[in-house]
């Protein structure tokens, strides 16, 4: 391969998630499909139809940072410290001490659907009910701005190269790990950090997705842990989670000459908008399957190829028939015995939107790192329309898993697929 075209890894994962503060409980929450929906406790839900909600608990950014000034850090709200402490896991996982590598020579995109919504929301209703504007002094301006997550973790982790922040909903993720790996696979940088974070635990929020028209979140409220039920004929929609993650993304020869441990290859991105709805992703399923075509073509692969589908998955009607007739168009030669397995993690940890993309390829990397397809939990009755391999039983260990794609589709008419390798 030419020096303008290098190989990439994942050589780094660190996540900040609900009771998921490390990879091992990561890895064996997905495993063992244990989910960590629960009932909110960040506002009262008696008058308000969502009762459960994945939420970040028990989280001390010392644990992480514990060099970090508290002076600074009191000048930092949650959603700045979680992204700092991901990314500072992820570079310790990946075993890189700081300054090993030119700072300029490192970069940084995070993926956030609403950042600093949280900071507002609540600085309104202080507002609301104090009228005091001194609150709003010159520090409010590092938590108030979209951009200063990323740029104030890039601070402290002394990264010098290309910082920023997009937001593209849920396929948000996808695309940072996108830019990130054409910077390392084309030399601009040598090693990039991709990172996604949201907390959009909000009654706001959780309103515009839950009026009665056209509400796609769970209502939930007997059993919080079966509040997701994806491709399932009973499933009721979506619930939100929290939390921010980050992957190490480096040249191969790079990550070989300083042997570090890599979990796979990323092999190839394509993300697309199909300029039709605004508010779905198109149900025929024709676009997502060309899309999926032109992914494996990228990747030098074929269909067969294929081990593993890591769906974007999220309990809602649109998304789970539009993505079963995805898999109907591509493997419509064979029989669905033959299908790759695919499964949905969201059940777990929620769904956490900008974050999601970066979730489901820090997963799928681990699957194929550990052999161990992760399952779709709390599916018992599959619609007949989305009744294939999900892998409901539980983890399956298998002998190969060399192939794997991540899904993500938003809202804005968006798609994005993420092709990842096990390495040769």
């Amino acid at each position: 391969m030419s020096k303008n075209n290098q190989r990439v890894v994942i050589t780094g994962i660190g996540v900040i998630l609900p009771n998921a503060l490390n990879l091992t409980d990561f890895w064996t929450n997905m495993r063992d499909g244990i989910s960590q929906i629960d009932y909110i406790t960040r506002f009262p839900t008696d008058n308000f139809p969502i009762k459960v909600a994945a939420e970040l608990k028990n989280f001390n950014y010392k644990d992480f940072m514990p060099d970090l000034d508290e002076k600074r850090a009191s000048h930092y709200n949650r959603e700045i410290l979680s992204l700092m402490s991901a990314l500072e896991s992820a570079r310790k996982d990946a075993r890189l001490e700081k300054d090993t590598i030119p700072p300029d020579r490192v970069g940084l995109v995070d993926s956030s659907s609403r950042c600093s919504i949280a900071w507002w929301d609540e600085m309104y209703k202080k507002y609301n009910e104090t009228k005091d504007l001194s609150m709003f002094d010159r520090y409010t301006v590092l938590q108030s701005m979209a951009s200063n997550p990323v740029t104030l973790a890039a601070i402290n982790s002394n990264i010098q190269g290309f910082v920023t922040n997009l937001s593209a909903a849920c396929v948000g993720g996808h695309h940072a790990i996108s830019l990130c790996y054409q910077a390392v696979r084309k030399g601009r940088s040598d090693v990039m950090y991709a990172s996604g974070h949201d907390f959009t635990i909000l009654q706001p929020v959780m309103s515009m997705y839950s009026d009665p028209i056209g509400r796609v979140m769970s209502l939930e409220k007997e059993n919080p842990k079966a509040a997701i039920k994806p491709y399932d004929i009973k499933r009721d929609g979506f619930i939100l989670g929290e939390g921010a993650v980050a992957l190490c993304i480096e040249k191969l020869d790079h990550a070989l000459a300083r042997g570090a441990n890599i979990y796979a290859e990323l092999l190839g991105h394509l993300s697309y908008n199909e300029a039709d709805h605004a508010m779905r992703m198109d149900l025929t399923g024709k676009k997502s399957s060309a899309g999926i075509r032109k992914l494996i073509r990228i990747s030098d692969k074929s269909l067969d190829d294929v081990d593993y589908v890591c769906a974007h998955g999220t309990a809602t009607h649109n998304n789970d028939l539009a993505e079963s007739r995805t898999m109907e168009l591509l493997y419509s030669h064979k029989p669905k015995s033959k299908w790759p397995p695919l499964s949905s993690i969201k059940p777990i940890y929620g769904h956490t939107f900008g974050a999601a993309g970066i979730i489901n390829v820090a997963a799928t990397a681990l699957m194929i790192k550990n052999k161990t397809i992760c399952p779709t939990i709390n599916l018992t009755d599959p619609d007949p329309q989305c009744d294939f391999d999900h892998v409901a039983e539980g983890a399956r260990k298998v002998d190969k898993l060399q192939f794997a794609i991540s899904m993500a589709f938003s809202i804005g008419s968006q798609s994005s697929f993420v092709s990842l390798g096990a390495l040769d």
